[in-house]
């Protein structure tokens, strides 16, 4: 677990491990579907959809207390908005990247 991630989990749950351990596992197990998604998304030039992909990456890395993957998926969100793929193919890539810490 990512320690920025046990750090916050746990402090917002009183230090209960058990619901640090659960929330953190949802969020790991979330992130691959998500980035599928973006994947697709890019490939069809979905910008409304991407942009809703990389809002919910935003959302749930900042539940889980992840702010450089958020920081990283406001960034997609921006290139998606701006319809940029060569940002968006590596903002994907950094995600992916980001990813393998989890």
């Amino acid at each position: 677990m990512k320690e920025c991630c046990r750090k916050y989990l746990s402090e917002q749950f009183g230090g209960d491990m058990e619901v640090v351990d659960a929330i953190y596992a949802e969020y790991v197990s979330s992130f691959g579907a998500k980035m599928a998604e973006a994947d697709a998304a890019l490939a069809a030039n979905g910008w409304d959809a991407l942009d809703k992909v990389a809002h919910t990456i935003k959302g749930n890395s900042l539940a889980a207390g992840d702010q450089q993957m958020a920081d990283t998926a406001i960034a997609l969100r921006n290139a998606a908005k701006l319809q940029n793929r060569d940002d968006a193919e590596r903002l994907i890539a950094d995600l992916k990247s980001l990813a393998e810490q989890l």
